[in-house]
């Protein structure tokens, strides 16, 4: 049997990056993860990644058992939980994950969840992933998470996807933009077709769906290189209001909605169709539930 241990290294390793990233998580020296790496390699008799002046990568066999471990260290994750609620105790790791720049949304209930769960006695630790919508979905299907929040585009058979709240977009250029100083009625749509946009790949169809003849285009896979992009003064796009409103305060940004070009999104709350939630699961749902109720009775 491989230790747990070294299988806990190797893939904190992955997961960070290389072996720099890893030591705060670790808590061990730079020799010490790459003993740890060296004797995991030596019982399992083939070379797991490459390291040195080229950086960190995993070799093709180095892949594969990376999976392998997460899966086999996942599932004693939520064997402990297992016993836990044999006992009537929260334990175990609760992995959740999320798409990117929610925090700014006041109707985000993800906070107020936490700091509900966590006021009850539990011995749970939290794992909180950041990922795009196509990553959620996979991490949800291997296993690696409990549940995902996000706006799925693509409904996969084996997920189960849940409203949560709409979320809304508006459409906007930045300060060094062409047509930022130029009145309301002397932006229509053809103008803004003369002009390059960028779109979130995660969102391309809604993001796009005015602008099909735009050929100068740039995609994104995230909505702080969004605002980056729109901010250059380059591009144009579409983003959530409360994301934007940081960069509308400050005049570098402004919305067009003279256009009606607003959308909203719907926000939904991901877990797989089968095996059923782990208890630590369930109670977060509700956890996140509560949440909701308690912001519309507000």
């Amino acid at each position: 049997m491989h230790s747990i241990k070294h299988m806990q290294t190797f893939c904190t390793v992955v997961e960070y990056g290389g072996f720099v990233g890893a030591q705060a998580a670790l808590g061990m020296s730079q020799p010490a993860i790459s003993t740890h790496i060296r004797d995991f390699e030596i019982r399992l008799g083939f070379r797991l990644c490459h390291r040195g002046r080229a950086g960190f990568s995993l070799t093709e066999k180095g892949e594969i058992t990376y999976h392998k471990c997460r899966e086999m260290l996942n599932a004693i994750s939520d064997f402990d939980a297992d016993l836990g609620e044999l006992r009537n105790k929260l334990t175990g790791v609760l992995r959740v994950g999320l798409i990117d720049n929610t925090v700014t949304n006041g109707e985000f209930p993800i906070p107020d969840a936490i700091n509900r769960f966590y006021s009850r006695a539990n011995d749970v630790s939290l794992s909180l992933t950041v990922l795009s919508p196509e990553d959620l979905e996979r991490e949800l299907l291997s296993g690696n998470i409990h549940l995902a929040i996000g706006i799925f585009a693509n409904r996969h058979n084996a997920i189960s996807y849940r409203h949560l709240y709409t979320e809304a977009h508006r459409f906007y250029i930045g300060q060094r933009h062409p047509l930022f100083n130029l009145a309301d009625d002397e932006i229509s749509m053809e103008t803004l077709r003369s002009y390059p946009i960028s779109s979130r790949t995660y969102l391309q169809q809604a993001d796009l769906r005015y602008f099909k003849k735009n050929h100068n285009t740039a995609s994104v896979s995230n909505m702080e290189a969004q605002a980056i992009l729109i901010t250059s003064g380059s591009f144009m796009g579409f983003l959530p209001v409360h994301y934007a409103r940081q960069w509308v305060e400050r005049g570098e940004m402004r919305p067009l909605e003279h256009l009606a070009l607003n959308w909203n999104s719907d926000f939904q709350l991901a877990v797989r169709s089968s095996p059923a939630p782990k208890n630590i699961a369930r109670v977060f749902v509700e956890d996140i539930e509560a949440s909701i109720q308690s912001l519309v009775s507000d």
